[in-house]
């Protein structure tokens, strides 16, 4: 699977001129998400869900229109999401990035994707923080309307927000070697941690916060009561 993702995003990416390849990515991209964020809607949503007394609100709040916006939202964050993927994967097959194409080491991998995670959390802790300043909170005031989200709000941004999102992997490429499975792996990830903490469910057992690791793991009623507030923290980990 991991390979066949590679020669979609990278080997055929670069092949296709540059408007075929963006609406190729779009779609992988697009489809990522739908997966995704269906897959914990229909587990924690539908008549059959798996949790049903761990929701945070008791009352479903929001309306269709409301989901329709994050959607929306969630969508655009992903064509400019596919957009600079092609970019990076472009300039890195021209040699000005260090993501590389070649065999790995499962140590560089695992490496790799582990410092993506926690350097991406430090820079979303802050880059939230700068947010939340009143001269830029209009930028995220469209993410804090989400205050009863389901996981397809999981990328509701405004576009400048998400090009700020986009633009720690832009630093990162630059800087650090990644193999382009690791920054696969990572926006992945992303992706579940993005759609757990907006499924409107509490998923994580309440004795996370009594483990030395996971107790910095931001849960999903954490992350609601910053929506509904103006105050910031890291998206994954506590930061």
């Amino acid at each position: 699977m991991s390979d066949l993702l590679s020669y979609i995003i990278s080997d055929l990416t670069f092949q296709l001129p540059f408007t075929e390849s963006f609406l190729q990515n779009a779609l992988l991209n697009g489809l990522i998400y739908f997966i995704l964020a269906g897959l914990f809607y229909s587990l924690l949503w539908s008549p059959f869900q798996l949790k049903p007394n761990s929701r945070i609100q008791l009352k479903v709040t929001s309306t269709f229109t409301k989901r329709v916006i994050e959607l929306l939202h969630s969508l655009s964050a992903v064509f400019i999401f596919a957009l600079v993927d092609i970019l990076l994967i472009k300039a890195g097959k021209a040699g000005y990035t260090k993501v590389y194409f070649e065999h790995t080491t499962l140590l560089s991998f695992l490496t790799s994707v582990t410092l993506m995670i926690l350097l991406h959390d430090t820079y979303f802790y802050w880059s939230h923080r700068l947010l939340h300043n009143p001269r830029f909170y209009w930028i995220h005031k469209i993410h804090h309307k989400s205050t009863d989200p389901s996981p397809f709000a999981a990328f509701a941004f405004h576009p400048i927000e998400t090009l700020i999102e986009a633009f720690f992997y832009v630093l990162f490429v630059v800087f650090i070697p990644v193999h382009v499975d690791g920054i696969i792996t990572w926006q992945v990830l992303q992706q579940v941690d993005n759609c757990i903490l907006h499924s409107g469910y509490e998923i994580y057992p309440s004795s996370f916060l009594e483990n030395f690791v996971f107790r910095f793991k931001t849960s999903s009623t954490v992350r609601r009561r910053w929506s509904e507030s103006r105050s910031t923290s890291g998206v994954s980990v506590a930061t």
